[in-house]
């Protein structure tokens, strides 16, 4: 399975603003400005309210240590740029404080209880070398119009995420993505360019080298795991 940011990756048009997509709107939008007139709210059928699921929602994750981006110089330079950027009215930087304990790539997830604690299983007994990994540079998708992401990228010719979701019986997605930035509304033609430029101009930058992963199952009950998140943790070096 290769790596699908290069088809993934939104094409910015000049001239044109940056909308937030439907399904932004309904995940992450009610969370980073409750009530926010464009927010979808429920859907229905759903036990889904403002954000958050009635019942809890797990997944297997490779969790990413705030620690470690702050000593980035990598990450506080595009960090910084972000800031100082037309874009930076628009952005949850508070969410950005709620989520320190909880940043992640899924791995594979959403699932239930009982496959979330048979990928546990799975990914314990396969889990016995260190998985070293990278993030680069901001990545901005084609999908979830509003959330940007630091993309992981395995440190080798081979990719043992897609090895571990199918050591687990998970589809290979070739997409491990930390969310990590969040827009609060839509961006006008010169605010998106602001984006693009920013964006264009760190993407190919190496923000974390990751020697040795560490994985977990996180449960929480909001798509951005900042309501009551939970880790069991799964090291990749084979702890505990």
């Amino acid at each position: 399975m290769k790596l699908r940011y290069a088809e993934s990756r939104h094409r910015f048009v000049s001239g044109e603003g940056f909308a937030l997509g439907e399904d932004y709107r309904l995940a992450h939008l009610p969370l980073c400005v409750p009530g926010h007139a464009r927010a979808i709210s429920a859907v229905p059928g759903k036990d889904y309210l403002d954000g958050r699921y009635a019942t809890p929602r797990h997944a297997l994750a490779l969790h990413v240590a705030a620690e470690a981006l702050d000593a980035s110089a990598a990450f506080r330079a595009i960090d910084t740029a972000l800031r100082e950027s037309a874009v930076a009215r628009k952005v949850a930087w508070a969410t950005n404080a709620k989520r320190r304990d909880v940043l992640h790539a899924t791995v594979a997830g959403p699932v239930d209880d009982a496959t979330a604690r048979a990928y546990e299983t799975r990914a314990r007994a396969f889990l016995t070398a260190p998985v070293a990994v990278r993030l680069g540079g901001p990545f901005i998708g084609n999908r979830n119009h509003g959330r940007i992401y630091l993309p992981v990228h395995p440190a080798g010719a081979d990719d043992p995420l897609a090895a571990l979701q199918r050591a687990i019986g998970a589809r290979e997605s070739g997409f491990y993505a930390v969310g990590l930035w969040h827009l609060t509304d839509d961006l006008d033609p010169a605010e998106a360019a602001a984006l693009a430029a920013w964006r264009d101009r760190w993407e190919n930058e190496t923000v974390l080298n990751i020697p040795a992963a560490r994985f977990g199952i996180l449960t929480t009950t909001d798509d951005q795991a900042i309501h009551s998140p939970e880790w069991r943790w799964i090291d990749s070096g084979g702890g505990r």
